[in-house]
């Protein structure tokens, strides 16, 4: 059986497209389908999340396998273990997938048909492509601010010698045996 999944973005609104995919395939072949028509870079992380009641993201499909032995969380999953039928149905047919972490932009990922599939068809395959997608890191000066950067000493500030350091340090200090070697400290104790 093939799903047929529509992502477009809220950023380009004349971007669209759609990716056919076995249903026995994994999200990280579904992923690497997305990255590799687009054109993305595809060793940056990325998510798929289950849309929950009022669009909240449920279940979480990572690139990467984050928990720990000790960690209960139970709402990851990897990419490269989970199959397709296994997390989007007829009742649950949208995903979001997240593309660019550090801003939080993410596709609208949404199962529009389910067929059977065509033993001499290699799948996933894109069938159709439209509009430019969106860049895939945006990082603009206003993503940074509030951040602190300008509370950082500049490379020159930086610039300090031994005797620097040892100007800052208080010699009031300088109470009990001082010592020139560990044979000093020896015969102390």
């Amino acid at each position: 059986m093939i799903y047929k999944f529509k992502i477009t973005s809220q950023e380009v609104q004349n971007f669209v497209l759609e990716i056919e995919i076995d249903h026995e395939q994994t999200y990280l072949e579904f992923h690497n389908a997305i990255q590799e028509t687009i054109g993305y870079d595809n060793s940056q992380m990325a998510s798929f999340y289950q849309v929950g009641a009022n669009d909240e993201r449920g279940l979480e499909i990572a690139l990467f396998e984050m928990n720990t032995e000790d960690d209960d969380n139970f709402n990851v999953v990897a990419m490269d273990v989970a199959m397709i039928r296994e997390f989007v149905s007829s009742e649950r047919p949208e995903l979001i997938y997240v593309f660019d972490f550090f801003s939080d932009r993410f596709f609208n990922v949404q199962l529009i048909k389910k067929g059977i599939s065509n033993a001499k068809t290699k799948y996933p395959k894109c069938t159709l492509s439209e509009g430019d997608a969106p860049e895939q890191i945006k990082m603009d000066a206003e993503d940074f601010e509030g951040l602190g950067f300008g509370e950082f000493e500049s490379q020159s500030e930086k610039t300090k010698t031994a005797d620097d350091y040892l100007a800052d340090f208080d010699d009031e200090f300088n109470e009990g045996p001082e010592f020139e070697s560990l044979d000093d400290y020896e015969d102390i104790l």
